[in-house]
């Protein structure tokens, strides 16, 4: 009896450890996710290729990202050429989706830039091309074995997002195997120089400002060297006739960026005479204080000082410059400028 016993307690043990090592192994296996779930995604920083995109407001182009310049990463991590992977996408063994870094999974979402990629609204979340908040936009193309970065051509200055996107081996249960992308986006404004100026003491002396140090500004925002830009600037130079250029030289308000367009010149061509209140005046009018002209022989804005002035006293303007043929091509400067 007592053998028959033991032998009971033997085979109900064995019994126990058996079905132990299953929970053991039901608890321990990876989850395997199904079409409709969207994956976990597994931390790898190495495996991650942040990129820091800077839009200039007013000049939006799109940004291409070569894949083929991270050739090594996606040796690494998902053992595959970049025409491995892009093959990869188009037969399906590899995925290109959106990752939701908040929550750390995949976000299985379509497509909303036709077959080839996504839009974002202000929050970096996908969204459609009607959508009022939508921001920026990001394309494969898959020819170029490339990414394309862009932002609606009317986004504001100090606009930032950010989204990432990543491809993965898809092996049917999990997207461990993968390549990261991290953009944060960005939007300047590449029209505003900001500059502060001290203007020597003495009756008319001046300050001038080389616009050869904003060669890239010049190139950006009008599309043109510094050498073009003089060439095209409304100047009379020293003869004292005009010579009519496209460009012309204006006051801004700065508190409301209104454009003076409506004033005549009233300091040299192209050139005025300013008051303490930064507004356009001419020389010997109450409060007339300073004077700004544009040099072309030697590509120099001079801000000079009314007479009997008192030193430290400070004056904020806004100068401005246009292509009247091509309006969207314009910078100005805003000087705060002291006086010795």
């Amino acid at each position: 009896m007592k053998r028959k016993i033991i032998n009971i307690l033997i085979i109900c043990f064995a019994l126990f450890v058996v079905a132990c090592d299953d929970v053991v192994e039901d608890a321990t296996s990876k989850h395997v996710y199904s079409e409709d779930e969207s994956p976990y995604l597994r931390t790898d920083n190495e495996a991650t290729i942040t990129n820091d995109l800077e839009f200039a407001a007013g000049h939006i182009e799109p940004i291409t990202i070569a894949l083929s310049d991270y050739s090594d990463v996606f040796q690494a991590k998902m053992g595959m050429s970049v025409d491995q992977v892009i093959s990869g996408v188009a037969n399906g063994s590899v995925v290109f989706y959106n990752i939701n870094i908040t929550r750390g999974i995949w976000n299985k979402a379509a497509m909303t830039k036709g077959s080839t990629g996504w839009y974002y609204n202000t929050a970096g979340g996908v969204c459609s091309e009607s959508d009022e908040a939508q921001t920026a936009s990001i394309d494969i193309d898959t020819n170029a074995k490339a990414l394309i970065v862009n932002m609606r051509e009317d986004i504001k200055a100090g606009t930032i997002l950010s989204f990432n996107i990543g491809f993965a081996i898809d092996n049917g249960a999990d997207y461990d195997d993968y390549v990261r992308f991290a953009f944060n986006l960005s939007v300047t404004d590449p029209t505003l120089i900001i500059t502060s100026i001290t203007i020597p003491a003495g009756d008319y002396n001046n300050y001038g400002i080389d616009f050869n140090l904003y060669s890239e500004t010049i190139q950006t925002c009008m599309q043109m060297s510094v050498s073009d830009f003089f060439d095209n600037l409304d100047y009379n130079g020293n003869t004292g006739q005009e010579q009519g250029g496209t460009i012309k030289m204006y006051m801004v308000d700065d508190a409301t960026e209104a454009w003076d367009e409506t004033s005549e010149y009233t300091a040299e061509r192209p050139g005025y005479w300013i008051n303490d209140q930064g507004v356009v005046c001419n020389w010997n009018d109450p409060g007339f204080s300073l004077y700004a002209n544009t040099k072309n022989d030697d590509e120099i804005l001079y801000i000079g000082r009314a007479p009997a002035l008192a030193s430290g006293t400070s004056f904020k303007i806004s100068i401005g410059y246009k292509d009247t043929v091509n309006e969207s091509n314009y910078f100005r400067f805003i000087i705060t400028a002291t006086l010795e």
